[in-house]
């Protein structure tokens, strides 16, 4: 005869841990290996603040937003510093700034525009020391120019 009793056999604590731990184990190796996860903040207003595009926990782009939703700032953080051009606008969408950074420190050629785009200003820096500065009108002649040695 065959018995048709089901069996009562019951999980032990073991096997349930066991069995947790690989869950957690694939689902985090999941989590690191994937490829641009995106975190999204939001004002009270439910208008979007920022946006963050990690390629892994310490390389990522942000970009900020205005309270109207309007882009305002976007670069890049490697190795967690802040790393390569950061860019800024006003509300209109105009660019009013474009920053260099290596390894957090301030480098390149800074480039300030006024309200309408035009360049007004250029600061070189070198491992975060100023070594020229260049203002300009609005016409885009040179003003006034600095020098440090």
């Amino acid at each position: 005869t065959v018995s048709t009793r089901k069996s009562k056999i019951k999980p032990t604590k073991y096997w349930i841990m066991k069995n947790l731990l690989l869950f957690l184990f694939v689902a985090v190796s999941l989590s690191v290996n994937a490829q641009n996860k995106e975190l999204t903040t939001f004002y009270d207003s439910g208008v979007m603040k920022s946006r963050y595009v990690y390629t892994n926990a310490q390389n990522y782009t942000v970009s900020n937003y205005s309270t109207t939703g309007k882009l305002i700032e976007k670069g890049s953080f490697v190795n967690g510093k802040m790393d390569g051009v950061w860019t800024s606008y006003n509300e209109a969408g105009v660019k009013t700034a474009e920053a260099y950074y290596t390894d957090v420190n301030k480098s390149w050629d800074w480039r300030i525009f006024d309200e309408t785009g035009n360049l007004r200003y250029v600061m070189s820096y070198d491992s975060n020391k100023l070594v020229h500065a260049t203002n300009f009108d609005a016409a885009g002649k040179t003003v006034a120019e600095t020098h440090t040695h």
